[in-house]
């Protein structure tokens, strides 16, 4: 059983709450269960009656997490639970989440009336065009046919309607993806990822990879670990990158810039990278970046968004054109043909 990723990130934080607070994993466990009990929470009791009996079988937390929480979030946890720097982990998780939420929420709520609105206008063409405008063509000679009404009786014909609505959705699965489909370890999604295509997922993951470093670094875990850590403990999505920069690293690369120059970060985020103050060090001009890249993660949404709206509106003003301009000049040419 999963919980809602709000109900995931309340219960790890609480559980950070209860680890800083100086009791053991264990006991942290046993509190939360208990205040479950006592709240009527049958999900969170039962999460942490698995961690209870993992944790006293000497297993690590994150083992038991990955039936309960996203991937994501149980690397973070196993990361912090090895490094021992979970609550810093968490509170940065915590603020990156609102941060998506809300973007996410912008995203979605003004698109769902054109979405709605561009439905309902495919299927009214393909029932004019199908069903009202044949019987009203039949009435006349094929070349008395007004020129807009031939074109939504060939619209609506063949699957070119649906080919529109597709366009939609791959547009939207060029900019972000389906991400449990997606691993990076297959040449054909680097290559598309080249070109340009899931730009949404990778700028997400890469301030996932960045506050994750940051925390690590800040701990007195050098760059090598950290990622080490992410990579054994990470998504499959993070694989290919952090190999790419272990790397780099091993072949004697410090500049963060090229470390980092992985296909997650935009070229943007690069060049702020490599404009990092002389003085400063990994962890804080990681930190400056990390921030800096969820608002291009954001800003990238909400363009994404206007796109969308904008193509979506197109379809729709196209399609009432061809309708009422379809329905109009045939019931006009059929008007004209019963007079004579």
């Amino acid at each position: 059983m999963r919980l809602t990723r709000p109900r995931q990130l309340a219960f790890l934080e609480d559980l950070a709450l209860a680890l800083a607070d100086g009791l053991s994993p264990l006991q942290a466990c046993y509190g939360l269960a208990e205040h479950a009990r006592e709240q009527g929470l049958t999900a969170e009791q039962r999460l942490a009656a698995d961690l209870i009996q993992a944790l006293n079988a000497g297993q690590a937390l994150g083992s038991v997490l990955e039936l309960w929480f996203d991937r994501d979030l149980c690397m973070l946890v196993s990361v912090g639970e090895s490094s021992g720097v979970l609550e810093q982990l968490l509170q940065q998780q915590r603020r990156f989440e609102e941060q998506r939420q809300q973007a996410q929420r912008a995203f979605w709520r003004p698109l769902i009336y054109p979405a709605i609105m561009t439905v309902i206008a495919v299927l009214a063409s393909l029932v004019i065009g199908r069903k009202v405008l044949p019987k009203l063509a039949g009435r006349l000679p094929e070349d008395d046919w007004p020129a807009v009404s031939k074109t939504l009786l060939t619209l609506s014909d063949g699957p070119l309607l649906l080919a529109l609505l597709l366009l939609v959705v791959l547009m939207l699965f060029w900019s972000w993806g389906p991400a449990s489909l997606i691993n990076f370890r297959f040449r054909a999604w680097r290559v598309l990822a080249a070109r340009g295509a899931f730009m949404i997922r990778r700028y997400f993951d890469a301030v996932i990879i960045l506050q994750t470093v940051t925390v690590l670094l800040n701990a007195g875990i050098n760059l090598d670990r950290a990622l080490v850590a992410i990579n054994r403990y990470g998504s499959p999505g993070f694989g290919y990158a952090v190999h790419l920069m272990r790397q780099r690293l091993a072949a004697g690369e410090r500049r963060l810039a090229q470390i980092f120059d992985c296909g997650l970060l935009s070229p943007r985020m690069l060049f702020r990278l490599s404009n990092g103050s002389r003085n400063a060090t990994e962890h804080g001009t990681l930190q400056r970046v990390a921030g800096y890249a969820t608002d291009d993660a954001v800003a990238a949404l909400g363009r994404l968004r206007v796109t969308l709206q904008i193509v979506c509106y197109g379809l729709i003003f196209m399609l009432l054109a061809l309708l009422l301009g379809g329905m109009g000049a045939m019931l006009m040419a059929v008007t004209q043909q019963t007079m004579i």
